[in-house]
């Protein structure tokens, strides 16, 4: 029943190789946990500020600490994404949504648990 699982991956953010990186098509933003910001060679102070309050999955909101502009490179697709920076305690280490999938043309798969990305090769 691996289709029933979330769709985990691992992605190179900012040059550090990062694992438990989720894949959401649910999510309209994508976020990374404040815990990560250091290990992306990131500083609370290079936060740009925001007013953004995300709702999480059992309805709570919780108020973003910035916004960070990040590079996400899966296999050969690069690219610069914006993340919302959250108080979380999630299991993952980032989560793309789909700002970064339509962006990257991705077609994640649950049941496969897999990642298509289209490449200038087809």
């Amino acid at each position: 029943m691996s289709h029933l699982h979330p769709l985990h991956i691992v992605a190179v953010v900012n040059g550090f190789k990062i694992n438990k990186v989720l894949i959401d098509g649910g999510a309209v933003i994508s976020l990374l946990p404040e815990r990560m910001l250091g290990k992306v060679g990131k500083h609370f102070e290079e936060l740009v500020p925001t007013n953004i309050a995300v709702i999480d999955f059992s309805g709570n909101s919780m108020p973003a600490k910035g916004l960070v502009m990040l590079t996400v490179k899966v296999g050969s697709s690069e690219r610069h994404s914006v993340f919302v920076v959250v108080p979380s305690k999630a299991s993952y280490n980032a989560l793309l949504g789909r700002d970064w999938i339509h962006g990257v043309g991705d077609v994640p798969s649950t049941v496969h648990q897999s990642v298509l990305l289209w490449t200038k090769e087809g």
